[in-house]
């Protein structure tokens, strides 16, 4: 995400901004759609900086961590979790089957303990479920308002009612219900311009343009593809082992799932004679032997609070100690991660011991839902039709457009017209 940049605002991006600083009753929720570029940061910036200009009390968020640095990152300005901003306990006890909590874990703030906040920005609202919907109105004080900003282009949010996923998102469900504005002027212009003009193209299910940074690798050995592409691109100069590159699936099983490529991966760039260590795996992650050697690119996979790290964070490992820490270097912070510690639950002040290891991954390969909120400088996107049922528009472009610079889609020839052919709403 760039640093936001003064702008004269259009005819939708002005009466985004007046409709967002209209705080009166009837104009509580305010959804805000539009694709990269649109001017939807800035906008972000202009209201929050015009509200607090009027000393009413704002916060902004967003539903990850990456995604909340992004923000800071692009405006200056400090942003949240939105767990943390409703102020949700750790999930303590997880069945070992799925990973959920036996316990529902309810935020501390709701209907009976209202935020403080008179107005909250959420970024990124088409990850926004069910659950995490309900509970941002429930936390709203008397007379407080929302306002929503994301691309309803993008994949929906996972559900944990699966039956959800049959039914339109709530970020959907708003632009519908509240007028929802809708940016449709692209007012960002650069080299990786093309990656946006080709978003377009998909969500309208039109083939993509070939362009020097927009790459078709048509195949059938996705997995040999991907090899090559990796050596190639380190050869050029770029390093798809730094959190400034990403590779990005649809899946998590099957040869081109992350899976599979992480360990690939894995195995092309480390020695085998390199000193690693075998991490712990929650019983319910199936990958079995999976290893961790210094300069490994990792992601977290929860928010881990008295860490400092959170959901979707990816860093590089910088030092396996003899005592079990794991080093990971995260850009911005430097975080040293125990085999062992103390949480303490807020429902409780239960006191119970984690194993946070348990929760880092391989992250040379991540999924579209674990890359949605996050960009990268080059995005290498990687479909076959082995894995149909996630092939659809709304996949394909959440993935392309993480990247600012360059994009390569290795993918076979029915994958890719799988992908355009089906709009992916559930």
């Amino acid at each position: 995400m760039e640093k936001v940049l003064e702008l004269e605002y259009d005819e939708s991006q002005q009466r985004a901004v007046d409709r967002c600083i209209n705080l009166s009753s009837d104009n509580r929720i305010v959804p805000i759609t539009g694709v990269a570029g649109t001017g939807k940061t800035s906008i972000m910036k202009t209201v929050y900086d015009k509200i607090r200009q009027h000393n009413v009390s704002v916060a902004l968020c967003a539903p990850t961590g990456k995604a909340a640095k992004r923000i800071k990152e692009a405006t200056g300005i400090e942003a949240m979790t939105i767990h943390r901003l409703l102020e949700y306990p750790h999930p303590g006890e997880r069945d070992p089957q799925t990973g959920n909590a036996l316990l529902t874990t309810y935020p501390r703030r709701d209907r009976r303990n209202t935020l403080d906040y008179k107005v909250v920005l959420v970024d990124e609202y088409a990850m926004v479920n069910n659950e995490v919907h309900r509970n941002l109105i429930d936390s709203l004080p008397l007379g407080g308002c929302i306002r929503m900003f994301g691309d309803a282009n993008q994949l929906q949010p996972i559900e944990k009612d699966k039956r959800l996923n049959k039914l339109p998102s709530q970020f959907n469900k708003a632009l519908n219900k509240y007028d929802g504005i809708v940016l449709d002027t692209i007012h960002r212009q650069s080299e990786g311009s093309i990656i946006i003009t080709n978003g377009n193209r998909i969500v309208r299910g039109q083939m993509p343009t070939r362009h020097e940074n927009f790459v078709l690798k048509i195949t059938d050995e996705p997995v040999h593809a991907v090899e090559d592409f990796i050596m190639d691109s380190m050869h050029d100069g770029v390093d798809y082992t730094t959190t400034d590159n990403q590779i990005i699936t649809p899946t998590k099983v099957g040869w081109v799932g992350t899976e599979a490529l992480n360990v690939m991966i894995q195995q092309l760039l480390q020695p085998t004679d390199k000193y690693w260590v075998e991490p712990q795996r929650h019983s319910w992650v199936k990958i079995e032997g999976m290893r961790f050697y210094e300069g490994d690119k990792v992601i977290f996979t929860v928010n881990q609070y008295d860490l400092g790290i959170f959901n979707g964070e990816t860093g590089i490992i910088t030092k396996l100690h003899d005592d079990g820490v794991i080093t990971i270097d995260f850009g911005d912070k430097t975080v040293s991660v125990p085999p062992i510690m103390e949480v303490t639950l807020k429902r409780g002040n239960q006191i119970v011991e984690i194993n946070p290891q348990k929760d880092i991954d391989l992250a040379y390969a991540i999924t579209t839902h674990k890359a949605q909120g996050s960009e990268y400088d080059e995005v290498c996107y990687v479909m076959s039709r082995f894995r149909s049922f996630l092939l659809n528009r709304k996949n394909l472009y959440t993935g392309i457009s993480r990247a600012k610079n360059k994009v390569t889609v290795v993918t076979d020839q029915r994958a890719l017209s799988l992908s355009l052919y089906k709009k992916g709403d559930k």
